[in-house]
């Protein structure tokens, strides 16, 4: 019975560890004001949109700490419609922030509950189970993917459709300041680099957790 106990706990553990890992990575780069700036330069997008730069990551500045609950929108840049769906937007982002809090929490706990069970074995059962997990999450992420760089703007639109129960999302760019400001160029470079980060931080997981198993066995 204590086997299995330990064996729920390792990969309860293993599974909060990705899943939060996941949604810190992507809160990351959502919130990295940087990311916005270079695609900016990049797209060289504020006289495209008839805007100065430094305007643009004003509002773009405005955006993200409306979303971390730290001003109103501005009403003079962004459009009724907008607002709204932004309202949506942030209450995803609530949702997705408590549910990276949760899954940390829980990878603390079961860490300790598998310390306690454990004791000066518990590197070595987790690192056991640990590589058949996160490679059951790399798979997951490729085929996603590739399913997302076969078809982006079918993925994106199935996205939404999903996560939002109106039909708000769907903005013109000739009355949205909004989707100009982040057009689908700049979610595709968006959700690559997301996608970039997690396989590094899981490749990384990868090795340093087979270095740590061919220790074990040589003692």
């Amino acid at each position: 019975m204590r086997k299995y106990i330990i064996q729920f706990l390792i990969v309860i553990e293993n599974f909060s560890l990705f899943i939060s890992g996941i949604l810190a990575i992507i809160f990351y780069n959502c919130f990295n004001l940087n990311f916005y700036k270079n695609f900016y330069q990049k797209e060289n997008l504020a006289p495209k949109i008839g805007t100065t730069y430094d305007e643009l990551i004003q509002n773009t500045t405005n955006l993200l700490d409306y979303l971390n609950h730290k001003t109103m929108l501005n009403f003079d840049w962004y459009s009724d419609k907008d607002i709204l769906h932004m309202q949506d937007v942030r209450t995803l982002y609530n949702v997705s922030y408590k549910t990276m809090v949760f899954f940390f929490i829980l990878f603390i706990i079961s860490t300790i509950l598998l310390v306690f069970l454990c004791k000066k074995e518990t590197l070595f059962y987790i690192s056991r189970t640990f590589n058949k997990v996160l490679l059951s999450f790399i798979i997951v992420i490729g085929v996603l993917s590739c399913i997302i760089s076969y078809n982006f703007t079918s993925f994106w639109i199935k996205f939404h459709q999903l996560l939002f129960s109106n039909d708000l999302w769907l903005l013109s760019p000739d009355e949205s300041n909004l989707i100009q400001m982040v057009p689908e160029e700049f979610f595709i470079s968006l959700i690559t680099t997301i996608i970039i980060h997690i396989f590094i931080l899981f490749i990384t997981l990868f090795v340093l957790n087979t270095l740590m198993r061919k220790r074990f066995k040589n003692n």
